[in-house]
């Protein structure tokens, strides 16, 4: 996770790389992409692409459109609002997801999961501070990224119900590079030689940390794996300091230290109560069995 959440970062310090050599974020979003489906052919060439199909093809669509949006968003802001900064406010996102579970997926709410909402919703204050700075318009991109990412993970949970993680990324991938080509287009230049070499990268980094990313859940628990992708602002803020001269502000940190408290107590909680199920249900079977 560690190793995942890092390649993220220096992507995400990629894109503000190829942004100030002239290339504007919605093209880069779709070069990122292009290149992101050309790494994973050989996944989907291998699963077999009848097995790729599914019934719920709108769902797939809509989902797409959203996560596009929060790409799009994404790595506008990243181009304007430092690169801690961003990333400490993309933490809220657990939080949007548990209050969009609790509201429209019907799931059980607790004193556990307000605690988080509450902490995490303080946090992002923290660190915006409205009313006291000004809250630029790249800080609005990421809260809107943020919300967009939820409601695309809660989308996902659904559709795992009827349909295979390769099957969710393909039409997700195939569904962002139609649509980011629409805003690339009326932005379009052609990108220096040297510019392909990082858009390559995006592509084929952003992949691979996504399998790692995987992989980490697969191995690890998740109450020991989820907490480590919170590296990923100590990546931000040493890549943003080194390459760029940014410094994030002490709000940055304290904000950060009360979303992160929040969502390691809903991972925490929501582990526990998936393992009291389990056990529930082997228990059910056993006694069905007997």
């Amino acid at each position: 996770m560690i190793a995942s959440v890092g390649t993220l970062a220096a992507l995400d310090s990629a894109v503000k790389l190829v942004a100030n050599e002239g290339m504007h974020p919605f093209q880069i979003v779709f070069f990122r992409i292009l290149f992101g489906v050309i790494a994973l052919l050989p996944l989907f060439l291998r699963v077999g692409f009848n097995r790729l199909k599914t019934k719920r093809p709108g769902v797939h669509i809509v989902r797409g459109i959203v996560h596009s949006s929060s790409m799009l968003a994404w790595f506008y802001a990243i181009t304007i609002v430092p690169l801690a900064d961003a990333t400490a406010l993309s933490f809220i996102v657990p939080v949007y997801a548990s209050i969009g579970a609790i509201v429209f997926m019907g799931e059980p709410s607790d004193k556990i999961r307000w605690l988080a909402v509450v902490l995490g919703l303080a946090g992002m204050l923290v660190i915006l501070r409205p009313g006291f700075a000004e809250v630029n318009f790249g800080a609005w991109l990421v809260v809107c990224s943020a919300i967009a990412v939820a409601i695309s993970k809660l989308m996902a949970k659904s559709l795992a119900r009827t349909d295979s993680p390769e099957t969710i990324v393909f039409y997700m991938s195939l569904t962002i590079l139609v649509v980011s080509f629409i805003p690339a287009l009326s932005v379009w230049t052609w990108p220096a030689i040297d510019v392909w070499f990082w858009l390559m990268a995006l592509g084929v980094g952003g992949s691979f940390a996504h399998v790692v990313q995987t992989h980490s859940y697969r191995v690890g628990d998740v109450t020991a794996v989820e907490p480590a992708s919170y590296f990923r602002l100590i990546w931000a803020a040493l890549f943003g300091f080194v390459i760029f001269g940014e410094t994030p502000e002490a709000w940055t940190w304290i904000g950060t230290v009360i979303i992160v408290t929040g969502a390691v107590i809903l991972t925490r909680n929501e582990s526990r109560q998936g393992k009291k199920k389990r056990n529930e249900s082997a228990a059910i079977a056993s006694i069905d069995h007997s």
